[in-house]
């Protein structure tokens, strides 16, 4: 008939899905948001701590700087008010948005509007998030500026420049989505 064969008739069959296999779907579907949220975390934890940025001296010394290190670099050097940005921007916003959103989807599971000026303020620190990307390009451009210096990206900007984008996708996620009702 309709030149199929039986063979190929049962191989292109699929069981149906039943109802209770739909609501395990949705309910592993539910927490993507904070498995989202916890890879951001973790992608920030290591891009704020392995190597950011690789400098050469000479062409012999080099050094590996991660952002801690260069926290403490400027501090050091007691140019806290720099130091104070990077950790702000690079570390401390970051996990707050990280923190937030997590609540904001709790709210959301429980069946609550979450607060407006809450979603707000979460959208105006967003367009802060890349200030702690720029701070790095422009300590490369100062290493660069120096005749005998060489700096560049090293590996751990791929987790962070990650995480950045793990957060904006959660954030996406979580004011688009439909707050849970209650049965």
């Amino acid at each position: 008939m309709n030149g199929i064969s039986d063979d190929m008739r049962s191989a292109l069959w699929t069981p149906p899905i039943t109802s209770g296999l739909r609501r395990a779907a949705r309910r592993a579907a539910r927490w993507h948001v904070p498995m989202v949220l916890f890879a951001a975390a973790a992608c920030l934890i290591a891009g704020v701590s392995l190597p950011m940025l690789v400098v050469r001296e000479f062409f012999i010394y080099g050094q590996r700087l991660s952002i801690l290190d260069g926290v403490t670099a400027l501090l050091n050097a007691g140019d806290w008010p720099l130091a104070m940005i990077l950790v702000l921007f690079s570390i401390v916003l970051p996990l707050v948005k990280i923190g937030t959103l997590l609540a904001l989807w709790w709210q959301r599971e429980q069946g609550r509007l979450p607060r407006g000026w809450l979603i707000r303020s979460l959208e105006w620190s967003g367009r802060w998030a890349m200030l702690d990307v720029f701070v790095v390009a422009l300590a490369i451009v100062a290493m660069k500026a120096h005749a005998f210096t060489e700096a560049y990206v090293a590996g751990a900007v791929y987790p962070f420049v990650a995480a950045i984008g793990l957060i904006a996708y959660g954030a996406r996620a979580v004011s688009r989505a439909p707050s849970a009702t209650k049965p």
